[in-house]
């Protein structure tokens, strides 16, 4: 079944457009809630929360990319849930050492800060946009979908401490690229 057939069933309020995503989008979406919490029960919390959140946005919503969207929805999940259960010990895992290393390019926000939050994300966006195809898709498995700096390298032929090396100087034009952006 096409994105599209998925999301014209939701738009009829038809609940079987929910196993069709679920069918085809997650495993994937499973499995990077997984990479974040460590933990099957809550990774599949993430995932049915993400249908249900699907359930009650679309419609509206009309997403460019039903994948995308509901991947997104439940990393966003993953990650609120996996900041409540570390909030008081700060963990060495994945999230949290992927989530230091970006600490200088993105500072927390206030609730106030919402529409500064939407502008700050459109300009990252079109960094990324501006990188070549392997950089950003190395920044974007390390720092969207949590991936290990070795899993990294594996995939792309090259020394963890190259992937490293990468990672921190994205991370450094990044930055430079928001400093001159007037957002950091």
């Amino acid at each position: 079944m096409t994105d599209e057939h998925i999301i014209k069933r939701l738009n009829e309020r038809d609940e079987t457009a929910l196993e069709a995503i679920a069918g085809k989008y997650g495993s994937l979406a499973g499995s990077l809630a997984m990479r974040i919490l460590r933990d099957p029960q809550d990774a599949e919390e993430c995932v049915q929360d993400g249908l249900m959140a699907v359930w009650e946005t679309i419609p509206p919503l009309q997403p460019a990319s039903l994948c995308s969207y509901f991947v997104a929805l439940v990393r966003n999940r993953a990650l609120d849930l996996y900041k409540k259960d570390h909030r008081e010990k700060r963990g060495g895992g994945v999230i949290a050492q992927a989530l230091e290393e970006l600490e200088d390019c993105a500072a927390p926000g206030s609730p106030e800060d919402e529409l500064n939050a939407r502008i700050l994300e459109e300009r990252i966006n079109d960094y990324l946009g501006r990188l070549p195809e392997r950089e950003r898709n190395i920044f974007l498995r390390r720092y969207y979908y949590a991936e290990q700096v070795s899993d990294i390298a594996e995939c792309y032929g090259m020394s963890p401490h190259k992937v490293s090396v990468l990672l921190h100087r994205t991370r450094n034009k990044l930055k430079r690229f928001l400093k001159k952006e007037d957002l950091l």
